[in-house]
């Protein structure tokens, strides 16, 4: 199974409506998506979970999410698997 590309809601509904299964959104994409810039972790926790929660009210495509920087230490990434759930 090959997912689709997801970085907003937009992409999202297209994904949902193209049939994809699953979509996947990268670390790299969602910085470019937020804030335009490369994936040099400007992005936070914060705007990462919102962006999360953008697009999956906007579609029902299950989304698998690329934080693998965690944001910090072992709690923070504890904390960034809860956010992003």
């Amino acid at each position: 199974m090959r997912p689709a590309s997801i970085y907003d809601a937009i992409s999202g509904r297209i994904a949902q409506d193209l049939g994809f299964e699953l979509g996947m959104l990268g670390g790299s994409v969602a910085s470019l998506a937020v804030l335009g810039d490369p994936d040099l972790v400007l992005i936070t926790l914060t705007e990462l979970a919102e962006q999360v929660r953008r697009i999956t009210r906007a579609c029902a495509v299950p989304l698998i999410v690329d934080a693998v920087h965690g944001f910090g230490n072992a709690l923070s990434a504890r904390r960034t698997v809860q956010e992003v759930e």
